[in-house]
């Protein structure tokens, strides 16, 4: 049975890859992974676009007359959250100068909250981070294009109507949707893969291009880590192979499928805020499969410990959504291979 599956899997990707849509997609995801990394390179090297995405574009001037001179002091937040103080600082008297820095901290603390400093900019672009910086810019976009590519994979056939005919050959019908599913999950896999790739790519490019700055290329964060959080990333997308193959198998149709599937995504991005009025309701977001993703693959990009501060809740809440998550792969299946074993296979809808 495990050699048929297989066996029928490569036969997928035998038709697949001649057709355009999953290069398209990959290009896609490759070009919206790659503009994060490029924002940040961009940031790290200039104070005014570093201001311009942290959204703190407010600034701080101050003015006295000392031996008849009038000194200012201006500063940006930016120069503020990295501590660069300007030496006209120096020429006010001592106790102006005092009062000075307690006025730049309480506006660093209630104008400055947004601003980045210089080096968690540098992490999105160097490796490994890059790699985890990469992928998080990407969730945002990966289950749109998953629900596309599975969508496409399980439903084309219908309109094709040479579903029925690989049927007839003795092929089965639980081995084909699993085949199918099979071929999905290992494309993600490689679009997980290729990102990676480009993130190093990227990475390297960065660090031979004017204006080099300070330190290795690959001096930020833990290779290990990668591989955890490129598992977990692909954990939580299996859903949306799930979700889309049930819609292709239940409407026997590629372009109804991709309909309701992203019809799907987008109602849940406008209910779960509005979950958020309710403290009853809120609670809830938690077991939404885009909620639980969420909460998923934060805790990718974070180290969780267990400890006095509410680390141990933390885990909990990685737990549950682990589960929740797992409860949509297996529900989801299923019920994609109970319709697919039971309807009746029509013939050529011409999509």
């Amino acid at each position: 049975m495990v050699i048929n599956i297989l066996n029928l899997t490569r036969w997928e990707w035998f038709k697949s890859r001649r057709r355009l849509m999953p290069w398209i997609l990959l290009a896609v995801a490759v070009i919206i992974g790659q503009i994060p990394i490029w924002i940040a390179y961009s940031a790290f090297h200039n104070d005014d676009l570093q201001a311009l995405f942290s959204g703190s574009i407010n600034s701080y001037s101050a003015s006295t007359e000392v031996n008849g001179e009038l000194v200012t002091v201006e500063m940006t937040c930016v120069e503020l959250v990295e501590g660069r103080m300007p030496p006209e600082l120096g020429k006010f008297p001592v106790d102006e100068r005092r009062e000075l820095v307690e006025d730049l901290e309480r506006f660093r603390t209630e104008s400055c909250g947004g601003t980045l400093a210089k080096e968690e900019y540098r992490t999105a672009f160097v490796l490994p981070s890059a790699i985890e910086e990469i992928f998080k810019s990407s969730m945002g976009l990966l289950p749109i294009l998953i629900m596309i590519l599975a969508a496409s994979v399980v439903g084309s056939e219908y309109g094709m109507g040479t579903l029925r005919t690989v049927l007839t050959k003795g092929t089965g019908r639980w081995p084909l949707l699993s085949s199918k599913l099979l071929l999905v999950l290992l494309t993600v896999a490689g679009v997980l893969v290729v990102l990676a790739v480009t993130a190093i790519a990227a990475s390297l490019i960065a660090a031979v291009i004017p204006p080099s700055e300070e330190g290795g290329f690959a001096d930020s964060g833990k290779w290990s880590e990668m591989v955890v959080t490129f598992g977990k990333a692909l954990y939580g997308l299996s859903p949306y192979i799930a979700l889309s193959a049930l819609f292709a198998v239940l409407t026997q149709s590629s372009a109804i499928s991709i309909a309701a599937s992203l019809s799907y995504y987008v109602l849940e991005l406008i209910i779960t805020p509005l979950f958020r009025i309710n403290e009853t309701l809120e609670k809830l977001t938690g077991f939404i499969l885009g909620g639980s993703v969420n909460n998923w693959m934060q805790a990718a990009f974070v180290e969780v410990e267990v400890n006095s501060e509410g680390g141990f809740n933390e885990q909990t809440d990685l737990f549950q959504s682990f589960l929740v998550i797992l409860a949509y792969i297996v529900v989801l299946s299923t019920v994609a291979f109970w319709i697919f074993q039971r309807r009746d296979i029509a013939g050529a809808k011409g999509e």
